[in-house]
């Protein structure tokens, strides 16, 4: 077992939640982290650790998001995003809906949840996510991309021109791939895209939707390859990003995604 100075979290850390090191503890108590090395972001949903890890088949180095009960998911329009999915009862349902302190504690559960189960599935799948290995009621025990630092988001890397059309296609692939396992992104933007050894990494899928049963799919995947073709602009890479979520869903519909069609 590790020794008691291996169980106390980073003074780093401290300053930042005590309740996020409460959740952190339940992975020390359970013998899978050793200790919180520091944060690699800090935000108003959820604040992620770099952290020790020490379980059989696991990596050295893991990544712990915690969410903030009291800042869920708190999109402009969640409503478009809780669309078809079912809430516990009307009572819990409700609660989600005015946002309650008991509604916030259920909400930042079911994200949790379902980050979890989406990241299961794409990485399972092959898609670039980062691998999920635990969860809590609060907490995310996933891979870290990265070493002494995380692994920069999209947004801050400078690409060389013959580095970007590659890693644009194969965003475009991820993007396909998830469709695949009927799942959208819905908030895929160059700031949930971390650049690892060259290859993109996408995070933060709570907001997931099932295209079978969220009618606003469509739509929010239009705004997911918006968002990475305008990056690519930058580059002179001139994507049509409409034309490429026209062919998908038309392929989507017909049962034949999974065959990467590029930009046509």
């Amino acid at each position: 077992m590790p020794s008691p100075s291996e169980n106390t979290p980073a003074p780093a850390a401290r300053l930042v939640d005590q309740e996020d090191l409460d959740a952190l503890q339940e992975f020390i108590d359970e013998g899978v982290l050793t200790r919180v090395l520091g944060v690699v972001k800090a935000g108003k949903e959820a604040t992620v650790y770099r952290c020790a890890a020490r379980f059989p088949g696991g990596p050295p180095i893991a990544a712990v998001k915690v969410y903030r009960s009291a800042g869920f998911r708190d999109f402009k329009n969640s409503a478009v995003y809780l669309e078809g999915q079912v809430i516990g009862n009307g009572q819990a349902r409700r609660a989600v809906e005015k946002k309650t302190s008991a509604g916030r504690e259920i909400a930042a559960s079911m994200w949790v949840n379902r980050e979890f189960d989406v990241l299961s599935e794409l990485h399972s799948g092959g898609a670039d996510v980062p691998e999920p290995f635990f969860a809590t009621d609060r907490a995310i025990l996933m891979s870290f991309a990265g070493g002494e630092a995380a692994a920069p988001q999209l947004q801050h890397v400078r690409l060389a021109h013959h580095e970007a059309g590659p890693l644009l296609d194969r965003l475009l692939w991820n993007i396909e791939t998830f469709l695949d396992h009927h799942l959208v992104h819905a908030d895929l933007s160059p700031f949930n895209v971390l650049v690892a050894d060259g290859r993109p990494l996408v995070i933060d899928f709570p907001q997931a939707v099932d295209p079978r049963k969220n009618p606003n799919a469509r739509s929010l995947l239009e705004r997911d390859a918006r968002n990475i073709c305008r990056h690519f602009a930058r580059y002179g890479i001139e994507a049509d990003a409409e034309r490429f979520v026209s062919e998908l869903w038309r392929r989507y519909r017909l049962g034949e995604v999974g065959t990467f069609a590029g930009l046509g």
